[in-house]
């Protein structure tokens, strides 16, 4: 989960534009303590095993691996009334979008 250290990162400028990191995982609960613990404040992890808010979102990934749930990585900028401003939703599991690029959405 390389991409949320990264978001973790970028946690202060995150923070000045008044935005909160929320990461969406599929993975078992106690799998995902060790992560959270990690990224510290700048990412808050919430855990999706049944994965509701990935199918709502359109993020399982097309090609999974026959044993399991896998999603996307998808970023979503969702304003305070809960409107979807700007979604980044790669077409593959293995690619992300940079931080700078939502930083720079977020600034207009």
């Amino acid at each position: 989960m390389r991409e949320l250290g990264e978001l973790a990162k970028r946690g202060d400028d995150f923070a000045r534009l008044g935005t909160r990191v929320i990461a969406i995982c599929v993975d078992a609960p106690d799998a995902l303590a060790e992560l959270q613990a990690e990224l510290g404040d700048a990412v808050t992890v919430v855990v999706d095993p049944e994965a509701r808010a990935v199918r709502a979102f359109g993020m399982l990934d097309p090609a999974p691996t026959p044993d399991r749930v896998q999603a996307r990585s998808g970023t979503f900028w969702i304003d305070a009334a809960g409107i979807v401003r700007h979604r980044w939703l790669p077409d593959s599991y293995r690619r992300r979008v940079e931080p700078e690029t939502v930083l720079a959405a977020l600034r207009g």
